[in-house]
């Protein structure tokens, strides 16, 4: 659970939840916890890494998760967000998704990607197109794309038994990019994604 693979299973996990109908997920536990011994190493189930005093020393994955997640997929606090669904076709030869999407119109009249890229060792490269259930009609982001990622390249769970910490340790890494339809956005190795601008042609 302090590995970046945890910040990948927790965005699924409520991108997933949400797309399918959920209303609220409350994530749990959040409080400090101090590292223990695992099947499968020195780990803790924390947003935080503590000492034995609760003394928070670091940050786990899941806590840069929910940050990619409540601060910039999400609208923290800004009322309803309407979800859409939506795919990227990224598969691996024996046919398992490698890149998850998660689809928001947020109140602030955002339209809002969270990308997870679950191939451990290559990035992958996505172009966005929107498109109109009703008239059919295909739309891409337009003007600046804010483009914010968290992954194995901004986090390394070191093990090193109760001392075990990341470093680096975050954070996420951001650019602006000009939407085009043919605007191509690259998405490091295991890493969470998100891509968030304005769409034009399509109804609101």
């Amino acid at each position: 659970m302090s590995t970046i693979f945890a910040a990948l299973w927790l965005a699924d996990n409520i991108g997933s939840f949400f797309e399918g109908g959920g209303a609220a997920f409350y994530h749990s536990p959040i409080q400090p916890q101090a590292v223990q011994n695992t099947c499968l190493g020195p780990a803790t189930w924390s947003n935080f890494v503590a000492d034995r005093e609760y003394n928070i020393t670091g940050y786990t994955s899941p806590y840069w998760a929910a940050h990619m997640i409540n601060l910039e997929w999400v609208q923290h606090r800004s009322g309803i967000h309407q979800m859409y669904p939506s795919s990227t076709g990224i598969r691996d030869p024996d046919g398992n998704v490698l890149v998850t999407s998660y689809a928001v119109r947020r109140p602030d009249g955002n339209w809002s990607l969270m990308l997870v890229n679950r191939d451990e060792f290559r990035p992958h490269t996505v172009r966005v197109e929107f498109e109109d259930s009703k008239s059919g009609r295909k739309a891409a982001f337009s003007g600046p794309v804010t483009l914010v990622t968290f992954g194995s390249e901004q986090y390394v769970w070191k093990h090193e038994g109760t001392n075990s910490h990341a470093d680096p340790d975050g954070p996420p890494v951001a650019t602006t990019i000009v939407g085009a339809p043919q605007a191509i956005f690259t998405l490091p190795k295991a890493s969470v994604t998100v891509l968030r601008g304005q769409v034009s042609g399509i109804a609101q």
